[in-house]
């Protein structure tokens, strides 16, 4: 369901959209620090994961407070998940900066396919954070579905690279230092998806 505004909730909403926008925002300074190469980026990464972190202890407690008791109120209970869960999201993304503060310091040398695949995930995982967001403003329950199903496409990518990295470290064109944080990249952009699923089911 939609998120309704009025009164107390309006506040609630706001903060959960933007608690939305800053999660987007880090994935996206993660994805272009990756992509750059660049350890500035990570770091802003860094400090709006630290924001996102407050905001959520913040805001589950006043969703906890303030929202209006009714029995069965399924209004209460999607806020109250929402935003756990999009900590958790964070907490993933503050794994892909570590993964790629290694890459930088220590030189690691990914193939163009490699890449070519974390940049194909990067991209939908930030697609599918944005689409959720709009759902909770909207009655497109279409949206949400698609959300659903490529959500699904996304994990069989994610098994489908893994398959085909292996392969690439049978062959000796992938070193083992290389395919460890490869594999890693692809676990945390994995679980991000999963997060980001299990909030469009309640949705």
């Amino acid at each position: 369901m939609p998120i309704q505004a009025e009164s107390k909730e309006i506040s609630v909403q706001d903060e959960i959209l933007r608690m939305f926008a800053l999660t987007k925002e880090m994935l996206d300074s993660t994805w272009e620090g990756f992509r750059r190469q660049n350890m500035e980026k990570l770091h802003q990464a860094e400090v709006i994961g630290r924001e996102i972190h407050d905001k959520e202890k913040v805001l589950t407690s006043s969703i906890m407070n303030e929202l209006p008791r009714k029995e069965g109120s399924s209004l209460e209970e999607l806020l109250i998940f929402l935003p756990t869960h999009l900590e958790r999201i964070g907490d993933d993304i503050e794994l892909l900066i570590r993964s790629t503060r290694s890459i930088i310091k220590e030189g690691v040398c990914f193939s163009d396919k490699a890449i070519k695949e974390i940049n194909t995930l990067f991209a939908k995982a930030e697609e599918l954070l944005e689409s959720t967001r709009n759902s909770l403003t909207t009655e497109d329950r279409g949206q949400v579905n698609r959300v659903r199903e490529e959500g699904i496409k996304f994990q069989e990518m994610v098994g489908e690279y893994s398959l085909s990295h292996y392969d690439r470290l049978i062959e000796g064109t992938c070193m083992p230092k290389a395919s460890s944080i490869y594999i890693a990249i692809l676990d945390y952009l994995s679980d991000i998806e999963k997060h980001i699923r299990k909030i469009a089911d309640r949705i």
